[in-house]
């Protein structure tokens, strides 16, 4: 049995993803499970050993949910990050408390793996975009010499599907696809919704990144979602490196951990 366990827990809009730590910052195991189910997976995560702290971060499931989750396991004593305000990056908010906590843990995550002027893309129920610019090159490292200049939110690759089948009279109801459609001109109303919802991201991706690729040619590109992987990242990023980071949110709730007293 591992001892000196981390949990780290993303609880998303559809999906909840648990992240096992050991006490040298190794993300040892990630379960992911429907939202509808949050706490399925204990019995396997208990099974590699007690965790001597647990930190929550939910947009869907309020603190008291998470109470009866944990607290039949013996999970007594845990974390809730709805209530963190000691973020590592200035913000441009005028209500920094209107900056969404899936967008804080992204980009805290960010900032303690990269420096440089930053665009993170995250693409699941909702596609949304964080800008970070570094404000002083010359200064020694330190992760609040980061600042979010704002961002945008749009609708995801399912939702599209889903509002195009809810507001019309006849347009079928079509099982998110995790791959591009074959060809752009869909010959079917099944290839053509596929083709339009995929086609429209895609651009409206590309357009995000070519405008911001001019400000900051050299800038870091980070995507993460479950999205991610469906759309072909060499096509639209700029010239600067472009990293996937599928577990960018546990990373910052990781990160954020490091300076707190022990339990």
């Amino acid at each position: 049995m591992n001892s000196g366990l981390l949990w780290t827990v993303d609880a998303g809009n559809t999906l909840v993803k648990w992240g096992v730590w050991d006490e040298h910052g190794t993300l040892l195991q990630v379960w992911r499970e429907p939202l509808t189910r949050a706490g399925q997976a204990l019995p396997e995560l208990l099974a590699m050993g007690r965790p001597n702290r647990v930190v929550v971060a939910s947009v869907s499931l309020a603190r008291a949910h998470w109470d009866r989750i944990l607290a039949p396991h013996g999970v007594g004593h845990w974390l809730w990050m709805g209530d963190w305000k000691d973020w590592p990056f200035e913000g441009s908010y005028a209500r920094p408390e209107d900056l969404g906590l899936d967008r804080k843990l992204q980009i805290a995550g960010a900032v303690a793996k990269h420096r440089g002027n930053m665009l993170i893309l995250a693409l699941g129920t909702c596609l949304t975009a964080d800008r970070l610019d570094l404000l002083d090159e010359s200064q020694a490292y330190d992760q609040r010499r980061h600042r979010h200049l704002g961002g945008l939110i749009a609708p995801g690759l399912a939702m599209r599907f889903r509002a195009l089948h809810d507001y019309t009279a006849s347009l079928p109801s079509l099982a998110h696809h995790p791959l591009p459609p074959p060809d752009p001109w869909g010959q079917s109303t099944e290839a053509a919704i596929r083709s339009g919802a995929h086609g429209g991201m895609q651009a409206e991706i590309k357009a995000l990144v070519d405008a911001w690729a001019q400000e900051c040619p050299q800038g870091i590109l980070i995507t993460c979602g479950g999205d991610a992987t469906s759309f072909d990242w060499t096509q639209i990023h700029g010239e600067g490196p472009i990293f996937a980071e599928p577990d960018l949110a546990l990373y910052g709730l990781w990160s954020l951990t490091q300076n707190l007293p022990p339990l």
